[in-house]
């Protein structure tokens, strides 16, 4: 990211410039991706989601043994946790033996980052990146240049289920575009011409600026739209309510980064009037879920193993993509819903019917229940664009709401109605109408902000 010298010199710069410098990062970052390795793992990838469950099970055995045993032999971290918990690797011997490793949190993560990396690999070697961030501070990553590689391959053999490729011409919205907060007249995009993608800043979707980007879609061409399902929801609601009409439909929609609720889902596919479907994974690379024809989830077995642990099912994701920095029985936050038969789409690995919530975005209600899921609420209020709940105290909550334009009291009781439902009776609840709602540093929004003391 630019210091504010090189911010304030790119800013004056003409819009062409600005372009070619975004492709230049692109082109840094394309080089990185799409190497030798992404090649020979995405060919291999699309062979491999067609394995038997005989094949996949003796596969994830292997590659969790072996990461085990180079996590506790090469990383500090590891083997002095290990050593501490009283695990003896040496009766590691497949899958069955993960109970008898302990659960790795973010706050361990964040408080031993400088140990978690494998001694076998010199840092400068490494690729060094940054977690998103949406519950805390973000955490440093560091990745071999092949396991980076891999990661990509991951990402887009999901794509190619859907006939699409890393060439085709796509719309990002992203989160981490340098167009000046306050810029008041389009372009809000950037073009990266060596990926074949343009940038559209989530930042500045708003009723004065949707004119000028249906105008941009509309003598463009994309193959797809991809990222913050939020973003996308946010745009078509503008797009509808002003009675816009998009032309130029891309083949498909591929959601990531934040939760696709249904009521996103159905305005994104209608205004933009193409399919949708959604991967889950992470920067960690600790694990990867790619939905496939049928809109199942399903584990990609060829970086990881997820467990699937307690009720509500919490997920603890092991990753064998990046062996500079493992992650083992990591737990993320996320719950998941198993799909409890097999899937008509002929893919014998592991599949999940949903994902949703963060486990550190919850309400804590006045007799210590921590409410999760609270995005449900949400979905009663059909004339809110975007609502947040904010909670300053355990007796005390205020719902943030971006309203639309037939919004009014049948929606606010509602939000009560189903608050209370799962809440109780006992907490304050007020309504604030705002133009714009929190987001995080990358661009995603959370169901529940708190700033309860004692969470």
């Amino acid at each position: 990211m630019p210091n504010s010298v090189q911010e304030k010199l790119y800013y004056k710069m003409p819009v062409a410039l600005q372009n070619i410098l975004f492709s230049i990062y692109g082109w840094n970052l394309s080089r990185k991706r799409y190497n030798y390795w992404f090649h020979y793992h995405l060919a291999r990838l699309k062979k491999m989601e067609w394995w038997s469950s005989q094949q996949i099970e003796e596969y994830q055995n292997k590659n969790f043994v072996d990461i085990v045993g180079h996590a506790y032999n090469t990383v500090p971290f590891y083997r002095k946790w290990y050593d501490e918990s009283g695990v003896d690797v040496g009766k590691i011997k497949s899958l069955s033996d993960l109970s008898k490793l302990p659960i790795l949190t973010k706050q361990m993560v964040k408080e031993n980052q400088n140990s978690m990396v494998s001694t076998v690999f010199k840092r400068r070697a490494l690729i060094k990146g940054l977690t998103s961030g949406t519950t805390g501070t973000p955490l440093t990553i560091f990745q071999t240049k092949e396991g980076l590689s891999f990661q990509w391959a991951i990402w887009w053999r999901h794509k190619a289920r859907f006939g699409l490729s890393h060439k085709d011409r796509h719309l990002t919205f992203g989160a981490r575009v340098p167009i000046e907060q306050n810029q008041l007249r389009p372009p809000y995009w950037l073009n990266d011409y060596f990926n074949n993608r343009v940038y559209l800043s989530t930042y500045h979707i708003s009723e004065q600026t949707v004119k000028d980007i249906v105008t941009f879609l509309n003598r463009s061409h994309f193959d797809f739209f991809t990222g913050y399902p939020s973003a996308m929801y946010a745009l078509a609601s503008l797009i509808d309510e002003q009675g816009l009409l998009l032309k130029n439909s891309p083949k498909y929609i591929v959601s990531g980064s934040d939760a696709l609720l249904p009521k996103y889902e159905g305005l994104i596919g209608r205004v933009f009037g193409a399919p949708i479907t959604e991967q889950y994974g992470m920067a960690e690379f600790a694990g990867n879920m790619s939905k496939c024809e049928h809109g199942i989830f399903h584990e990609d077995f060829e970086c990881c193993y997820i467990e699937n642990i307690s009720k509500p099912q919490r997920l603890l994701l092991t990753g064998w993509g990046n062996y500079a920095m493992p992650f083992i029985r990591y737990e993320v936050g996320d719950l998941c819903t198993v799909s409890p038969t097999i899937c008509p789409c002929g893919r014998m690995s592991k599949g999940y019917s949903s994902i949703e919530g963060r486990l550190e975005d919850y309400v804590l209600t006045p007799d210590g229940r921590k409410l999760i899921g609270m995005n449900q609420v949400f979905e009663y209020a059909k004339n809110a664009k975007e609502i947040q709940i904010y909670q300053p105290s355990q007796n005390k909550v205020q719902f943030k709401i971006v309203a639309g334009n037939n919004f009014g009291d049948m929606d606010k009781k509602a939000l009560e109605r189903e608050f209370r439902r799962r809440a109780g009776i006992d907490m304050k609840i007020e309504f604030i109408l705002v133009k714009k709602l929190q987001r995080s540093s990358s661009g995603k929004l959370k169901a529940v902000v708190s700033d309860n003391p004692n969470k």
